[in-house]
Order: C-alpha cells, then sequence, then structure tokens
C-alpha cells in the first residue's frame, strides 16, 4: 500500500501498480485497468499525499482541475477513473 513515507511518488506507484513501463502509459489504460486503479485510490487515504500530489495526479490522469483538499482531488480523481468513457 502507499504511505505518505514511501519512496514512492504517487503517479509513479499507480504506475508501477498498472504495470506500466512508463508513466505516460497511464493514459492509454483500458476502462477495466483505469476501474482498479480507483479501486487501489480508494484503499490510499487521502493524507497520504498532500494536496498538491493529489492535484497533480487528477490533472495528470483525468485532466481536471485542482480541488481545494486532498480529500476532493482523491475522491474526484476515482470518479474520473470509473467514468465509462
Amino acid at each position: 500500500m502507499f504511505h505518505s513515507a514511501s519512496a514512492w511518488p504517487l503517479l509513479e506507484y499507480l504506475a508501477y501498480q498498472a504495470g506500466c513501463a512508463y508513466l505516460s502509459d497511464l493514459h492509454s489504460l483500458n476502462g477495466s485497468q483505469r476501474v482498479r486503479l480507483a479501486r487501489l485510490l480508494e484503499q490510499i487515504p487521502a493524507d497520504a499525499a498532500d494536496l498538491h500530489t493529489w492535484n497533480d495526479a487528477l490533472d495528470y490522469l483525468a485532466q481536471a482541475p485542482p480541488a481545494n483538499t486532498a480529500e476532493a482531488a482523491r475522491e474526484r480523481l476515482i470518479a474520473a477513473l470509473t467514468r465509462i468513457n
């Protein structure tokens, strides 16, 4: 599991867990892989990363504007990953 004291930055951790060779591979995940990533994020508490880190992930994975709190960014990221495109 991801921990705030972990040596893994959040996006790199998610890429690793998704089996991506490169961070940019996160953009090409299929629907089931995105849902799996969302389920993984549900296991990571909002306080495991700071607001800037959550907003970076939100921007990178969902192309969404920043949230005001880490919890909001986490929730919006989970919602975006589970949305059917």
